[in-house]
């Protein structure tokens, strides 16, 4: 589907909904628009915004996992034995 069709039919979507003479705001019939135009022209549907979301998410989570993990164990390579033993000194003068 091209871009120009998608806008179309949104817009047709729209423009119906806005003629309709029997809304009343107690009707149960809801028009629910399932689309987000973006800045650039293109369309996306809501239900694929959050997918994408949720992978985005993952993909954070598991780069700053792994940032964590790699700077944790450069941690405990470098600085743990120092830090131990200065614990230790500590606790022989106290």
């Amino acid at each position: 589907m091209s871009k120009e069709t998608s806008i179309k039919e949104t817009l047709a979507v729209i423009r119906k909904a806005l003629e309709d003479d029997n809304f009343d705001e107690s009707n149960p019939k809801i028009l629910l628009l399932n689309k987000k135009i973006n800045d650039d022209g293109t369309i996306n549907i809501i239900n694929d915004i959050d997918e994408k979301n949720s992978e985005i998410k993952a993909t954070i989570d598991n780069k700053i996992n792994s940032l964590i993990e790699k700077n944790f164990e450069e941690f405990i390579d470098k600085k743990l034995s120092d830090l131990i033993d200065k614990h230790l000194k500590k606790k022989k003068f106290d």
